[in-house]
């Protein structure tokens, strides 16, 4: 895994809240199934062909490319995902990967997916660190479930930073 710091800057920030704000609020969940909850919180969808999606891609590539992590010309963006944690709110240990590869039914009907395999996830911190409580971002190079031990990304601190990390991790 590896953080970023300022990989975004606040008008790619103010973006992603401007492309978000319209779009109505999902409860966040999750696909595998559990006995116990991974996730509270609120989920908006940036969607492939949305404008948003467009502008915001763009960004995500050539901050990836620059970076020497992708090659834009061999990667496909999944819908963005913009997620709200208020109080109480959490997102426990998971695994971002189905650990094969999407078929015709598990591709949302978009067959840019078919016969790929999510393998890089990355998030962007929208806001400040210090302002807001909880919310330590962590990740597990050996996820176990409930009693997954998890490495703090404490560099992931300001809005704007970016964590890439392997999907098959928590």
């Amino acid at each position: 895994f590896r953080v970023i710091k300022h990989a975004f800057n606040a008008n790619f920030v103010a973006d992603v809240e401007r492309f978000a704000k319209p779009i109505a609020v999902e409860p966040g969940a999750v696909v595998e199934k559990t006995d116990y909850a991974t996730r509270e919180c609120e989920l908006r969808w940036i969607r492939f062909g949305s404008t948003g999606f467009s502008v915001l891609e763009k960004v995500f590539f050539k901050v990836l490319a620059h970076e020497k992590l992708l090659d834009p010309r061999l990667c496909v963006l999944e819908d963005l995902q913009h997620t709200v944690y208020g109080p109480g709110h959490f997102h426990d240990w998971h695994i971002d990967s189905y650990g094969r590869v999407y078929n015709q039914y598990d591709s949302g009907g978009d067959k840019r997916f078919i016969g790929r395999k999510r393998k890089i996830s990355m998030s962007v911190l929208l806001n400040n660190a210090s302002d807001f409580g909880g919310g330590t971002f962590e990740v597990s190079m050996f996820p176990n479930g409930r009693k997954t031990v998890g490495t703090a990304l404490s560099d992931f601190s300001e809005a704007g930073d970016l964590a890439i990390f392997d999907s098959s991790l928590c």
